[in-house]
């Protein structure tokens, strides 16, 4: 499994949740029809007054987490309107390829229940 990660700083929290809701009603969506997608997250650490944020998408293969992409391999898709939302934002994600893994992200290649 490979995991793509990216960084942002937010400011407030009301800029948290209009992320979070964008990420969950649009890229989340958008990343699901592709190809080896298997699951994303936002996670933040609260620094003072800013919400460091990493976004963490996981793929079947390196060649499924290219399918997200555009431009390069490593460029970040920052839309405009998420650009002016936040406070900052790295220009690449990194990738990473899983070694070993536990609980929920080690049964990657069986459906969940229901599916």
């Amino acid at each position: 499994m490979i995991v793509r990660s990216w960084r942002a700083v937010a400011g407030s929290d009301e800029v948290l949740a209009a992320y979070a809701k964008h990420l969950e009603t649009t890229t989340f969506v958008e990343m699901a029809e592709l190809p080896g997608h298997l699951g994303a997250t936002l996670a933040r650490k609260v620094r003072g007054e800013n919400n460091e944020l990493v976004v963490m998408s996981f793929w079947a293969d390196m060649a499924s987490a290219g399918h997200f992409g555009k431009g390069e391999f490593d460029d970040a898709v920052v839309k405009p309107s998420t650009q002016k939302l936040l406070r900052s934002f790295d220009l690449k994600v990194e990738y990473f390829e899983t070694v070993v893994s536990t609980g929920l992200v080690a049964g990657h290649d069986r459906p969940a229940s229901g599916e």
